[in-house]
């Protein structure tokens, strides 16, 4: 989802307004509290992670997606420099939860990254 990476580096006032189409609660506030607390010690989101594999299960207005991320290419970096504090795996292992909205939008309420960080 392109949206998340557009988010993480987009100036605070706007991050609400991108994710808002494809996120709910209480994912949106979780995503805009971490952000704010990366802008507070001057650093960003870097990067995109790519999807390796994943399995879909809907029940109703809810999915769960569980999958496995390549995140090499992702992290965290110095505002000021550009240069990387932390660096994704090669294997990352992901869950989301999507509710379906009373307009028919699938959405994130959920992204999680169990124990087991290596798939």
């Amino acid at each position: 989802m392109d949206v998340l990476p557009r988010a993480g580096v987009a100036p605070a006032g706007r991050r609400e307004a991108l994710l808002a189409p494809v996120t709910t609660e209480p994912e949106l506030s979780h995503l805009l509290t971490n952000w704010a607390a990366l802008d507070a010690d001057g650093q960003r989101n870097y990067g995109r992670d790519r999807p390796l594999e994943s399995t879909v299960r809907v029940q109703g207005g809810l999915a769960l997606v569980e999958g496995c991320l390549d995140s090499r290419g992702s992290g965290v970096a110095d505002t000021a420099t550009g240069a990387p504090v932390t660096r994704g795996v090669a294997r990352n292992a992901v869950r989301a939860t999507l509710l379906r909205g009373p307009d028919g939008t699938w959405r994130i309420s959920a992204i999680t990254y169990p124990a087991t960080p290596t798939c």
